[in-house]
């Protein structure tokens, strides 16, 4: 193998690995705040994603086009948990079950306001060559936001105030609330985030996954599985988790052409059935 193909390989694995890692962390930021697997993160972010995709089409710049999709994911995520989470409180399973059928409502709905099969939105330009190997520069963008969110999130999980308000209120929230801990608002402002966060994916994979209103299931399994594995509170293991996903659709594209796709989803699901048996 020639160091050209290691290199576009390489920067191809790292570059997906980010979007999972994107998807894992807004699950994981959920899940620091609730305790609850955001199991509709999928949707929130193509929500996001085509609210931006119809704000750039009628004529918006590009950056409101992103604050607004950004505000989107933002608000219908804390919807959900206000509306759905919040009520089912304690009951896990009813939480699952709310989050997926809203996830499927989500879906038809997008189908009908945006029945196109994909929909465009720009991507940074330009490449790079690296030793003989072709590198974009979006995956490089979407790289270093990857490490920047990883960063900022373990910072803020283990380091601040709201971090500790996000921990306790996941663990014990009576207690949280005994001292003085707003648990409603964590829980919401920690959905919240994590739907930002997804819509970001989303944008910035726009090279890699066609945006259209079906297409955030592939995204939020290996995102939630790189989740689970990583132990929802660990972003360091959470990106390792990806990176391994990624790997699998990668090198299995590049040697089984399309089967890298159905690759990586088996490792996505034997990850989640390795972190639930444990």
């Amino acid at each position: 193998m020639s160091s050209a193909v290691v290199v576009q390989l390489g920067v191809d694995c790292v570059a997906a690995a980010s979007l999972y890692a994107l998807i894992a962390l807004a699950v994981s930021l959920a899940y620091s705040g609730s305790g609850t697997y955001h199991l509709a993160i999928g949707q929130v972010g193509i929500a996001g994603g085509l609210v931006a995709a119809a704000a750039l089409q009628a004529g918006w710049p590009v950056w409101i086009a992103v604050a607004a999709g950004l505000a989107v994911g933002a608000a219908l995520s804390a919807a959900l948990e206000r509306g759905l989470v919040a009520p089912a409180s304690g009951r896990p399973v009813l939480v699952a079950v709310l989050l997926i059928a809203a996830a499927v409502v989500i879906r038809e709905l997008l189908q009908g306001l945006f029945p196109r099969s994909a929909y465009s939105f720009p991507s940074t330009a330009g490449t790079l060559r690296v030793l003989g190997g072709l590198v974009h520069v979006a995956d490089l963008v979407t790289v270093a936001v990857v490490v920047a969110v990883a960063a900022a999130g373990a910072v803020v999980l283990r380091s601040t105030t709201v971090g500790a308000a996000l921990r306790v209120t996941a663990t014990a929230p009576g207690a949280a609330e005994r001292i003085g801990v707003d648990t409603g608002r964590v829980r919401a402002a920690s959905f919240a985030a994590g739907g930002a966060l997804a819509v970001a994916a989303i944008l910035l994979g726009v090279g890699r996954f066609p945006l259209a209103a079906s297409g955030g299931v592939v995204l939020a399994l290996r995102g939630i599985a790189a989740a689970a594995a990583g132990g929802m509170r660990s972003p360091g293991r959470v990106v390792t988790a990806a990176v391994v996903i990624a790997a699998a659709q990668v090198v299995g594209g590049f040697y089984l052409g399309g089967g890298g796709e159905a690759l990586s989803d088996v490792v996505a699901v034997l990850l989640i059935a390795a972190w639930w048996r444990r």
